[in-house]
């Protein structure tokens, strides 16, 4: 029996509730996904047929044979938000609200009650707000979001007499404040797009050109005109072709948005990792020699978020004009840089639908003096525009001061591949290897963008600037093929500089083929040995290169994302940078012991040091541990030797502004169970550890790339107190025997142990504390984690004799 027929010929109030909820549940199980719009305006219109049933069994059971007509109870159901709009998608709420007018006799409010206490039972995910008509207007402006509800209302069921006055109240609440709202709805598109930003994992609602940037648009569109949807804005506001690309690509979004629905099995807004390739399989991606069935489906998916939001920001800029700008004359002209060009707060502004050709509105803007980013009007220039641009306007982008802002704009536009055919191979690709932010198109523009604030670039001469924006922005044009990218990107730059006949083309190759070199031996490497500097050296050949190399690695880092290039990354670069460029100069410098005696004699003529205590001086210059001055400074040394000037057990001190850095001094007649304690502290990062023997003391550095909050400082000085006594790790590690690099003739001083192994938990604490027990003593230890993979560094003074007793450690820690 339908359920239309059950609710009037059936006065069992179980027997309807458990046919409804069965029949809810049946379509909710066998639903089939068909496309993405359409699946949500059939999904929605199922909803309104369930909604609609459970109404009119409530007013059949209020009223039973005496029921009026519906027109005549005035009572009017609405949907909201993606209900309102046709966009259900399958784990959305359902929201809805209830207008209605309390007039006399028909026991309004028991009616509402009793329909949404059905609805809970029945198990819908319910959203629900309840005005009587009169109130609609004063909510409307308690929030602006109860507001941007009420704009998507549409109509389900009920009296319809009620609704078209419900309309024309929408229709006041659409014209009141118009101005303060669109500026308001432009400024929370900002923010959402601040926190959650164009990513691999992206939030396909919130997220930058996600959803809600076509709801934005047709938000405002609504206010301003009152438009049904965005298509009626073609062709005065947007052409036809620009709208067919955007309706292509957030049908695309939308059909996503079922899909990860269905895969997680819950309401979500991000394409998570987990959940890219049964999406893309369910999509009908496949796998192929270069890329996996998922990056080609977020390939895609990066390449629809930009449609979206390009188109969106372009028309919304061009609707909301008249209410975002308003300037004197006088100041107007004071911005202006060049006809139809102004400079505002470093913002390069256009009017839009400009005259000149491509070519020409490109190398006025290129003649501009400096300004950080391009306005989206600027962007809209460029995209309506064919290019026609020569090889010469090519080369003058890579001179520019602006660079950056100008090829970000060009990247929006589309034209960045016409102009340079090699980006279209890396646009949108996406780079999951758990270092990397962004996808590789975004991270080129923001090393483009990032080498500009590399202090040493701005020494610089034009041409020297130059190459290294072309070496910046081409470095990483090799991804997405099977060979190495860095000698396939070598190889594509200088071709295309060829072609453009920049000049310094094997310079740029060889760039672009070491482009990863330093940040490796920085990071990887001992880089106080002689051996390891001469080699670097040997590659770099002269100081010209070496700089070159040196700002590239910094702005690459720089680029990869928020916080990965900190304090202990740029000292670590800078070292390798100073050794290198002694090695440079002499290569007799740069020995240990030659380091070592120059470090001495500048520390013994500085007053500071000359005013110690002979027996703090003597310890500091008889100390075995070479790395002490190695790694650092004179006056970090003397910083040292004050503090452990009147030092009895022990001493501890925390620097915890940028992140955590414990520096510990014990009397060597202590033990001190170092496994233990980093065991302790594993949820924190260790970046770096060093351990100094001057004379009867050692002193720790123990560095970690975070910051703790204040509460936890007492907690590790008691887990320092508890350190002293003797104490057992719980977590060892096991490793395969290949996965270590011994070199027992590192250096005149040193031994060296390498570990290349999957990164987890406790590697450190179980190498320190069988180091511990078998009486090796450690001078740095040297951690580098990237791409899941975790490369650390130890370097072991030659006189604890670990060479005679590597193979005894070797079993234990492999077996």
């Amino acid at each position: 029996m339908q359920l239309n027929e059950l609710i009037y010929s059936s006065n069992d109030d179980l027997l309807i509730a458990k046919t409804i909820k069965q029949e809810i549940k049946n379509y909710l199980e066998q639903i089939k996904v068909e496309g993405g719009k359409d699946f949500f305006v059939k999904h929605t219109k199922k909803m309104d047929y369930f909604l609609t049933i459970i109404y009119k069994y409530i007013l059949k059971k209020n009223f039973e044979e005496f029921r009026p007509p519906m027109n005549n109870i005035p009572i009017s159901l609405v949907a909201l938000g993606s209900y309102g709009r046709e966009q259900l998608s399958i784990y959305s709420d359902i929201d809805i609200m209830i207008v209605y007018k309390d007039l006399p006799g028909y026991n309004i409010k028991n009616i509402i009650e009793n329909f949404i206490t059905m609805l809970w039972d029945l198990g819908l995910k319910i959203g629900h707000r309840v005005h009587e008509l009169n109130d609609l207007f004063p909510a409307s402006n308690e929030d602006i979001t109860i507001k941007t509800a009420m704009l998507e209302s549409r109509f389900i069921t009920g009296s319809k007499y009620l609704w078209y006055e419900t309309e024309n109240v929408l229709n006041k609440i659409r014209n009141h404040n118009k101005k303060e709202y669109i500026l308001a709805k432009y400024e929370e598109m900002k923010q959402r797009h601040k926190k959650y930003p164009i990513s691999m994992e992206p939030n396909i609602k919130d997220g930058f050109g996600g959803i809600r940037d076509a709801n934005t648009l047709f938000w405002i569109n609504k206010v301003i005109f009152n438009y049904p949807n965005n298509s009626y804005l073609v062709p005065k506001f947007a052409d036809e072709e620009s709208f067919k690309e955007y309706r292509s690509a957030l049908e695309f979004l939308f059909k996503v948005r079922v899909y990860l629905h269905l895969v997680a099995k819950k309401k979500i807004d991000t394409v998570r990792l987990q959940y890219q390739r049964e999406i893309a399989l369910n999509m009908g991606y496949e796998d192929t020699s270069r890329l996996s069935a998922e990056r080609r489906f977020i390939k895609d998916l990066l390449k629809a978020l930009w449609k979206v939001n390009t188109f969106c920001e372009i028309t919304i800029k061009k609707l909301i004009k008249p209410y975002l700008y308003s300037m004197p004359y006088k100041t107007a002209k004071e911005k202006r840089a060049d006809k139809n060009l102004y400079i505002c707060d470093d913002i390069l502004y256009s009017t839009f639908y400009t005259k000149e050709d491509f070519k020409t509105y490109l190398n006025k803007i290129l003649s501009l003096p400096k300004f950080s980013k391009c306005d989206i009007s600027v962007t809209a220039n460029f995209k309506s525009k064919k290019t026609n641009a020569k090889k010469t306007d090519i080369k003058k982008l890579f001179y520019s001061q602006n660079a950056y802002a100008i090829m970000f704009a060009l990247y929006r536009a589309d034209k960045i591949e016409e102009l340079i055919p090699p980006f279209e191979k890396i646009k949108y690709l996406a780079q999951f290897d758990g270092y990397h932010q962004y996808p590789v198109d975004i991270h080129s523009l923001y090393t483009l963008k990032e080498i500009e604030n590399v202090e040493m670039f701005q020494n610089l001469k034009e041409k020297q600037k130059a190459l290294l924006r072309f070496a910046a922005f081409f470095h990483d044009l090799g991804k997405g093929r099977i060979e190495d990218h860095s000698i396939v990107g070598a190889k594509i730059a200088k071709e295309f500089a060829e072609q453009i006949n920049f000049g310094n083309e094997d310079t740029i190759a060889k760039l672009i083929k070491h482009h990863t070199l330093m940040s490796n031996v920085a990071q990887r490497e001992d880089i106080f040995n002689d051996k390891v500097i001469l080699s670097f050296a040997s590659i770099v050949e002269n100081r010209v290169f070496l700089d070159y190399l040196y700002i590239l690695t910094i702005a690459d880092i720089k680029a990869v994302g928020p916080g990965v290039f900190n304090d202990f990354k740029a000292n670590l670069l800078k070292t390798l940078y100073e050794n290198t460029l002694r090695a440079l100069e002499n290569k007799e410098l740069i020995t240990e012991t030659a380091a070592r005696k120059r470090k001495e004699k500048i520390l013994q003529n500085k007053e500071e040091f000359k005013n110690l205590p002979l027996k703090i001086k003597k310890a500091a210059l008889n100390s075995p541990s070479t790395q002490f001055f190695l790694q650092n400074s004179t006056n970090k040394i003397i910083e040292i030797l004050k503090w452990i000037n009147d030092v009895e057990d022990y001493k501890v001190k925390f620097e915890n502004d940028k992140h955590l850095i414990i520096h510990l001094i014990k009397h060597d007649s202590l033990n001190f169970a170092i496994g233990w304690f980093l065991e302790k502290l594993q949820k924190l990062n260790l970046n770096h550890l060093s351990i100094y023997k001057i004379g009867e003391y050692k002193y720790f550095k123990i560095e970690f790339d975070t910051k703790v909050d204040e509460y936890d400082l007492p907690i590790i000085e008691e887990y320092i107190k508890k350190a002293f006594s003797p104490q057992k790790i719980k977590n060892k590690i096991k490793f395969k025997k290949e996965e270590f690099e011994i070199d027992c003739n590192h250096s005149q001083n040193y031994a060296l142990v390498k570990l290349k192994t999957a990164d987890k938990k406790g590697i450190v604490s179980t190498i320190m504390d069988t180091f511990d027990r078998y009486g090796v003593s450690v001078e740095d230890v040297k951690i580098s984690t990237q791409k899941n993979i975790a490369r650390d560094l130890f370097i072991i003074p030659k006189e604890s004799r670990f060479c005679e007793k590597k193979d005894e450690i070797l079993k234990e820690l492999c077996e």
